[in-house]
């Protein structure tokens, strides 16, 4: 069945806004809020923190394979955000009240791979679904 909706329609350059806006608020939450989950195990070693720091980075990855036309600079863009991720968790080093933790990197690189893997699907379904150039004009007859 093809996509539809509103999101089979979106021009790259709307994928582009939006993965623009994730990275900026995602920048924004890790470094300059004072935005704290509360500390709270859910499961093992897993906090609330980890799983908020999943579904960020799962709603980028999933953003990212949309944007590009092209698929090595949509492996790029996710290569850039993992980059991302592991540099905004070493730069809460230098910053007071905030920890670097490796469960946080953890829960980005996972959260990413799960968003990618569905932004991947996501976008080979998009592609089927969209109109090819329509039919091919006939063909010119033989002449002897």
């Amino acid at each position: 069945m093809p996509a539809r909706g509103p999101w089979a329609r979106l021009k790259p350059w709307r994928w582009h806004l939006l993965l623009a806006a994730g990275v900026a608020l995602l920048v924004h939450l890790s470094l300059f809020s004072d935005f704290m989950p509360p500390y709270r195990r859910l499961f093992g070693r897993v906090t609330l923190d980890n799983v908020l720091h999943f579904a960020a980075f799962a709603a980028l990855g999933l953003v990212a394979p949309l944007a590009p036309r092209s698929r090595p600079r949509a492996l790029a863009a996710l290569a850039a955000l993992l980059a991302l991720g592991l540099a905004l968790e070493l730069m809460q080093l230098a910053i007071p009240n905030r920890r670097c933790q490796l469960y946080d990197a953890l829960g980005n690189a996972l959260g990413l791979a799960a968003g990618a893997a569905a932004g991947f699907a996501l976008r080979g379904r998009l592609r089927r679904s969209a109109p090819g150039p329509g039919p091919r004009p006939p063909a010119p007859p033989d002449t002897p």
